[in-house]
């Protein structure tokens, strides 16, 4: 299952506004991993709300990145901008369900948004800063 994450370098796609979202993301990702791990007075009391705050988060970073591609005339970024909208609609699936969220939920989203921002970041964001930085 999830561990907590840190951030590391290999992860930087060298866009400083970018990486400090991602880097963002990680942070209050985190915050949900302590969260979900703690004490479960706690995550009951707090769960919704900081579930939340991750994935409208997310949602402006895939927003931010999608624009930013577009502006600097990204050939691929429609279907980039689809990748962000399919993983926006399973979140946001996710969140409807959890009508009283168990500890064990915040891990699994937790869990599947690390995941797929990870390897977001390594196929799909490195192939778009690779053709931005050689512009």
């Amino acid at each position: 299952m999830a561990e907590r994450l840190e951030w590391m370098d290999q992860y930087n796609l060298n866009v400083p506004e970018i990486d400090k979202q991602h880097q963002q993301l990680v942070v209050i990702a985190n915050e949900v991993y302590d969260l979900a791990t703690g004490s479960p007075e706690e995550y009951k009391r707090r769960a919704k709300d900081e579930l939340k705050k991750l994935v409208d988060y997310t949602q402006y970073h895939l927003n931010y990145e999608a624009d930013f591609l577009e502006k600097e005339g990204y050939p691929q970024v429609s279907f980039h901008k689809m990748q962000h909208e399919q993983f926006i609609k399973k979140i946001n699936a996710d969140m409807e369900k959890l009508a009283e969220p168990k500890q064990e939920d915040g891990l699994v989203l937790y869990d599947f948004l690390l995941k797929w921002l990870f390897s977001h970041i390594a196929k799909s964001d490195k192939a778009w800063s690779y053709y931005i930085l050689s512009k």
